[in-house]
């Protein structure tokens, strides 16, 4: 029972096995220091032995506990953010922008669009993945180069070393932003689909990306309809406490305070929803078509 505990504590968080690595061995070489000491003090081994011991044990127990609350203390260690701007300036010097022949405006050309990114926020199943796939097919349809850059599938693969934490989340919309804008500097049409629960963190990736470039659509829906569409059971797991830094239960969600786009997804259907992201695409010509029309090619 004690040793399936154990394994358990340490499939949740691995760095116990490094602080009972530490206290064994710190404690080793300091109850031996002490059976010397006592030794040359008293003349006897065996009473060096006994108190070398006895603080063996004592000071094992202090030390892996005093060990554990200095790991969940913050004070002294520098930031993920403040680390990145200390390597970025390290290697400002260093680094030079390189230019292509070709220009953004030439791919467009190409393309025979504009490219911009789409970015839908919301609560997680409020509806983001399935306005991006109908809005990716139909730009499909009507010839125009696009691609989904879903949350999910970012954190299998380039941001697999984030957690959820909040300044963890932050880096991760901040590397969202930089693809995007890679993918709007190739004349593609990005439609980015992130929970991006904080405004900051919102404001940051428009900054990155190109306010011109960047369309915000809240994707609105109660957290009571997100709960019933809810089939992976996320919800259930973070109200259940097995689930943490869960947005929309114990992690705030910062509303937009004018997005672009509000689609009211518990109460208009996905095709409804379409319609009024191509409409305000073709009202502000970011998407052109011969028919005066554009409703009649979706």
């Amino acid at each position: 029972m004690v040793f399936d505990a154990l394994i358990k504590i340490f499939e949740k968080d691995p760095t116990v096995k490094r602080h009972l690595l530490k206290t064994v061995s710190w404690r080793a070489v300091g109850s031996l220091d002490t059976v010397l000491l006592g030794w040359f003090i008293t003349g006897q081994i065996s009473m060096g032995a006994k108190i070398g011991g006895m603080e063996l044990i004592t000071k094992m127990l202090l030390y892996f506990f005093h060990e554990r609350l200095w790991h969940k203390i913050t004070f002294g260690i520098p930031s993920r953010s403040t680390k990145a701007q200390k390597v970025r300036n390290e290697n400002a010097a260093n680094l030079f922008q390189n230019d292509s022949k070709v220009s953004r405006h030439q791919r467009e050309t190409l393309n025979d669009n504009k490219s911009f990114t789409i970015w839908l926020t919301g609560l997680s199943a409020s509806g983001k993945s399935t306005v991006a796939v109908e809005l990716d097919s139909w730009f499909f349809k009507n010839g125009i180069r696009s691609y989904v850059v879903d949350g999910d599938n970012t954190r299998i693969g380039i941001n697999s070393d984030l957690s959820f934490s909040k300044e963890d989340r932050a880096e991760n919309i901040r590397r969202v932003a930089e693809i995007c804008k890679l993918f709007n500097n190739a004349g593609t049409v990005v439609i980015a689909s992130f929970i991006s629960p904080f405004e900051e963190d919102r404001v940051k990736a428009k900054t990155i990306i190109g306010h011109k470039d960047f369309i915000e659509v809240f994707v609105d829906a109660s957290i009571e309809t997100c709960k019933i569409r809810d089939t992976k059971g996320l919800y259930k797991l973070a109200e259940s406490g097995k689930l943490k830094n869960f947005t929309g239960i114990d992690s705030p969600y910062e509303k937009p305070v004018s997005p672009d786009i509000h689609l009211h997804t518990d109460i208009d259907p996905a095709d409804s929803c379409l319609h009024q992201v191509v409409d305000f695409l073709t009202l502000n010509k970011l998407i052109v078509f011969q028919t005066t029309d554009a409703s009649m090619t979706l």
